[in-house]
């Protein structure tokens, strides 16, 4: 494996939202690590050390902002990026997200995957 390669976390529990990202990022050359739910987002997160992550907030065993928080609270992952990709619109949400450190915080009927692609290939340099 190429460890100058750069890689991507995909926290989101609708498989097929997943896939789609996953064979987008790797047409991008990039490497796409997949979880459908807060835990195995931590586990995996706290293993790969990805450069950016797509974080659903609406997701099982523990949700977004909870994730979100966590890795904010370790040291060894508080630097890594991490851009919100959720329906949930209202402001409160939107603040709190940011609020917990998120960089960015994207509605997903706002904006198309193409949109997303390039937010999150631009923090990858």
């Amino acid at each position: 494996m190429d460890t100058n390669k750069k890689k991507i976390m995909v926290v989101e529990d609708d498989e097929h939202i997943s896939k789609v990202y996953e064979i987008k990022f790797a047409k991008e050359g990039i490497d796409v690590s997949l979880a459908r739910d807060g835990e195995e987002a931590i586990v995996k997160i706290t293993a790969e050390k990805p450069d950016v992550i797509l974080l659903d907030l609406m997701i099982p065993k523990k949700d977004g902002f909870g994730v979100l928080e966590e890795i904010k609270k370790n040291p060894e992952l508080a630097n890594i990026p991490v851009i919100i990709l959720s329906n949930l619109g209202q402001k409160t949400d939107q603040d709190r997200a940011l609020a917990l450190g998120a960089n960015e915080y994207l509605v997903k009927v706002d904006y198309s995957i193409q949109d997303v692609i390039n937010k999150a290939m631009g923090y990858l340099g």
